[in-house]
């Protein structure tokens, strides 16, 4: 992954429980950033998406791309779950990558 990727932090409860639900969240290419998530579902989703699990350390955990709707998928290790509308055209995450949030 490269330097400026946007983020769009996922603070309140319904926002994290409607993630990419709303079809005017992160329709730009933005990463969906879940806190305190150890497991996302695509119940509902009309469109594919990438998810990253991030543990403690901001090591990636776990990572799927192009997840299609109607499924439930989880880490254990995970602290952070990331999100967004599938792209195979741009890189994603791998396992052992390491993210840092620079605010």
């Amino acid at each position: 992954m490269g330097e400026g990727i946007r983020f769009r932090l996922a603070c309140t409860l319904i926002e994290r429980m409607t993630g990419l639900l709303k079809n005017d969240v992160c329709i730009h290419g933005e990463i969906l950033v879940l806190l305190s998530c150890r497991s996302i579902h695509t119940f509902g989703m009309k469109e594919d998406i990438d998810v990253a699990f991030i543990d403690t350390f901001g090591c990636v955990v776990k990572t799927v791309r192009s997840l299609p709707p109607r499924q439930l998928y989880s880490c254990g290790l995970a602290r952070v779950a990331l999100e967004r509308r599938s792209r195979v055209d741009i890189p994603w995450f791998e396992s052992g990558d390491i993210v840092r949030f620079i605010v």
